[in-house]
Order: C-alpha cells, then sequence, then structure tokens
C-alpha cells in the first residue's frame, strides 16, 4: 500500500518527479543514492531533501519536458498557504485603518465648520456629532481588530 503524503508538500512533490524522472535519473542529478531520495518522499521522515537537490530536480524537469519547475511551484504555495493568515489579518488591519482615516477627516471637517460657525448653526452642530460618532464606531472597530491581533502575536502563557 502506498503511504498518504500531504497533498501540497515537498514530499509529495519529491514522489511525483521520482515518478516522472525514474529514480535513477534523479539520484544522477543530485549525486543521492537512489534509497536516499526514496525514503525522503516519507513525510515522517526527519531528512529532507535540501534546496539544492530541488533545484537539481527542478532544472531535470525541465530539461525532461515537463513545462512547470515542480518544487518551486510547490514551495510557492506553501509560502502562501503558511502567509495567508498573517496576510488575512494585515489586511483586515489596512482596512480598518482606510475607514478609520477617513471617518476621522470626515469628523474633523465637520467639527471645524461648527466652529468657524462658533456653535450657532444646529444643522453644524448635529452633523459634526453623527461624523464624530462615525469616527468612534471606526476607531472601535480597529481597536477591536488589533486586541485580536496582538491576542494571536502573543505567545500563551
Amino acid at each position: 500500500m502506498t503511504k498518504q503524503r500531504p497533498p501540497v508538500s515537498i514530499e509529495n512533490t519529491l514522489y511525483r518527479v521520482l515518478g516522472e524522472l525514474g529514480i535513477d535519473r534523479a539520484a544522477g542529478v543530485t549525486g543521492r543514492e537512489a534509497h536516499y531520495l526514496r525514503g525522503l518522499s516519507d513525510h515522517d521522515r526527519r531528512e529532507q531533501l535540501t534546496v539544492r537537490d530541488m533545484i537539481a530536480l527542478d532544472v531535470a524537469c525541465r530539461e525532461a519536458g515537463d513545462p512547470t519547475f515542480p518544487f518551486y511551484e510547490t514551495v510557492g504555495l506553501l509560502l502562501k498557504e503558511a502567509s495567508a493568515e498573517r496576510l488575512a489579518d494585515a489586511a483586515a488591519i489596512g482596512r480598518h485603518a482606510q475607514v478609520t482615516a477617513r471617518e476621522s477627516g470626515e469628523a474633523l471637517a465637520a467639527i471645524m465648520a461648527a466652529a468657524i460657525a462658533a456653535g450657532t448653526d444646529p444643522k453644524l452642530i448635529d452633523n459634526a456629532l453623527r461624523e464624530a460618532e462615525e469616527a468612534h464606531g471606526a476607531f472601535a472597530d480597529v481597536i477591536a481588530t488589533l486586541c485580536a491581533q496582538k491576542a494571536k502575536a502573543e505567545p500563551p502563557p
């Protein structure tokens, strides 16, 4: 029975590349023993394929007619996966920052308009209050998002 490997993994990519190139060709381009390379396709093994070996195998795949660089693409997917949550958190903070900046600017403009009128125009005062409440809400949202991000970033006690 074939051992199951995580689908997006260096080990699974190595297993596919060994099948594509053949173990003898893979051993030749890396300078590794065939049994060693076969063993590296086991994700439970402590030893791992080196970056130099990945590059050599990617080049050999291209020379064999594969239009892709299998390890390069796998590493790219692994990096995207590893950074997706961090990027999503950064994007959420960025969106809140945009809203907060916009609402703060609108609030300041409305407050200045009320101040210029020396507080004598109830419509300007109402508008300033409304804009200040919206800015306050935007700050509350960004504060909550930042607190959640801080909780994720802090190591558990």
